[in-house]
């Protein structure tokens, strides 16, 4: 049994990459404590939270009593069709307002170690090579502002508090439980559907939940060297065709890849525009433009300051989520 590490705090506990961090911190000896929105139960071993979420100013201050360290995973994520108002504002009072009041619990409750999980959207949204942590921020939406905003108050505000923080930015994140456009390109090679994207070339980060629980769990054990911003990723990006290959093996499927003229996709993203504004419809010029355009990122800062090397390669990462979607369709 691993060694006695300590109490830790994660937010967002009984989401998708929650309970793999869960688990991860668990196996390595963390007590942990799980803060969930709206009653998500918790997985197995984890203490629930004395806090109704993250409003709850009383309940959080409780939640954070004693914790060494805080894992915040919780935060609005981005959706297709905001039906808020005021996006940013709303954005802002979740991921940015919201931390600052978790942090500012955490600092006055003695913690020594902050995690934020962040986004490569707090950077941008399509690269010509890889990004670097050097790479200027430039976000392009509401959500990837605020991810943006929340970054510089934790660095800012952390530090002020000798308070060691990290920040981790994540891109598309895959995996057992995994939903959305990944679930759907599992789907289509699963269907045996034709897949109009055998002609695109790009270059494309992706990131296993294992691995995001293992970079978590590393800056942890020694988070005097793990203050500062990190990109973290399971290392070589591949296309989007790639992907779908690599999707067909761990299936045992043949994928059928059409190489359909990126102009017809992009123009039917156009018309997914229009279409969206009366019904939920997949694709639209920000489904494509994700689809076709480049987002490749350079995870060596991590290893190099923390040692912190991916556990799972791509294959053994899509192995385990093909195993997760065949008990869960009933694909043989």
């Amino acid at each position: 049994m691993a060694e006695p590490r300590g109490t830790v705090l994660v937010t967002g506990a009984g989401g998708f990459v929650g309970r793999h961090v869960c688990a991860r911190l668990l196996a390595a000896g963390w007590r942990v404590r799980g803060l969930t929105r709206g009653g998500a139960p918790l997985p197995p071993g984890v203490e629930p939270a004395p806090a109704a979420g993250l409003d709850d100013a009383a309940g959080v201050a409780r939640a954070v009593d004693a914790a060494d360290a805080v894992v915040h995973l919780a935060a609005r994520v981005h959706v297709m069709r905001d039906r808020a108002a005021d996006p940013l504002a709303e954005f802002r009072r979740v991921n940015v307002e919201g931390t600052r009041a978790l942090l500012a619990a955490a600092i006055a409750a003695g913690a020594r170690a902050f995690v934020l999980a962040s986004s490569v959207k707090a950077v941008g949204e399509h690269t010509h090579g890889a990004w670097t942590e050097a790479t200027p921020p430039a976000p392009v939406d509401p959500y990837g502002v605020s991810k943006l905003e929340a970054e510089r108050m934790v660095a800012a505000m952390a530090a002020g508090a000798g308070v060691h923080a990290a920040v981790l930015r994540f891109p598309l994140v895959y995996g057992p439980g995994v939903r959305a456009n990944m679930l759907r390109l599992f789907d289509l090679v699963a269907g045996g559907r034709p897949i109009p994207l055998g002609g695109v070339e790009n270059r494309r980060s992706l990131l296993y939940v294992g691995n995001a629980a293992a970079a978590v769990e590393t800056v942890l054990a020694d988070p005097a060297r793990a203050v500062g911003t990190f990109f973290v990723s399971d290392g070589a990006a591949l296309s989007t065709p790639g992907l779908v290959r690599a999707i067909g093996r761990a299936l045992g499927r043949a994928p059928r890849l059409v190489p359909l003229p990126q102009g017809l996709l992009r123009a039917g993203g156009r018309v997914g525009d229009v279409l969206a504004r009366a019904i939920p419809f997949p694709l639209t010029t920000a489904a494509v433009n994700r689809l076709l355009g480049s987002l490749e990122v350079d995870s060596s800062l991590l290893t190099r300051r923390t040692g912190w090397v991916p556990p799972y390669t791509l294959e053994a990462g899509l192995a385990e989520t093909a195993a997760w979607y065949r008990g869960r369709s009933g694909v043989a």
